[in-house]
């Protein structure tokens, strides 16, 4: 793989308190010379070690957005848009919380914009709960009018894709472990996986590097402990359901 640009960068999503795959991607990342990151919200939740996620994307100086779920924890009427398990996820979490972490998600803003790309946990302009799949193709024409950035990254559906619109049509693709090259009269919203909880068959951690001199898009895929994460949810009372997704 040919090096990357010094101005390409990271965007992470849906970490989820998996504090041993946000380690290896973090390695991953130092492995290719990437030094900037973003993460997408939904950094809690799920997993065994929120706090530990959150202290270490701080050490890292890497910024994020908010996800529903720091939103359900510092607003409770939002936990009305969770099923039971994920509810009982989230009430487990709450507990876990020490004050620094509560601090730094109430800090974290619905979306950021950096090089004219937009980063949104659900769908642009700046919504944290709506999941990108529910929209058919003539909503999705319509979200692209709503912001400016030629690309918007987003999270919360823990799946891949790519879908670019060329001013008259819509196109779906995916992201692939070698470079993609994005059409330069294109704009795109690119949904970045999952580091910590992935719903595509595949348990390892995923997130997308962009190389804006290239205009390109990789997908990194990477291992970790599994066995040691999926323990660390059952010792800490969660449900075994996010334990299980992980096998």
């Amino acid at each position: 793989m040919r090096p990357m640009h010094k101005t390409a960068f990271a965007v992470l999503s849906d970490i989820h308190g998996n504090h041993e795959a946000l380690v290896q991607v973090l390695r991953d990342m130092e492995s290719l010379g990437i030094a900037n990151a973003i993460s997408l919200g939904d950094n809690i939740g799920y997993g065994p070690y929120p706090n530990e996620v959150v202290a270490l994307l701080l050490a890292a100086e890497i910024p994020s957005v908010l996800g529903n779920h720091e939103s359900a924890i510092l607003k409770i009427s939002e936990q009305n848009w969770f099923n039971p398990s994920a509810k009982k996820a989230l009430m487990q979490t709450r507990k876990m919380l020490n004050p620094a972490t509560l601090t730094t998600i109430a800090s974290y803003p619905e979306f950021r914009v950096l090089r004219n790309c937009r980063f949104v946990h659900g769908c642009p302009p700046s919504d944290i709960r709506t999941y990108l799949f529910q929209k058919e193709d003539s909503e999705i024409i319509e979200l692209f009018s709503l912001f400016d950035e030629t690309l918007c990254f987003t999270g919360h559906t823990h799946e891949l894709e790519i879908i670019g619109w060329d001013g008259e049509r819509i196109e779906r693709s995916m992201p692939g472990e070698t470079p993609v090259f994005l059409k330069e009269k294109e704009r795109s919203i690119i949904n970045c996986g999952s580091v910590g909880q992935p719903r595509d068959g595949d348990n390892r951690a995923k997130y997308i590097i962009y190389d804006p001199v290239e205009h390109t898009l990789l997908l990194r895929r990477v291992s970790y402990d599994v066995k040691k994460t999926v323990s660390a949810i059952l010792r800490a009372g969660l449900p075994k359901v996010y334990a299980d997704r992980l096998l």
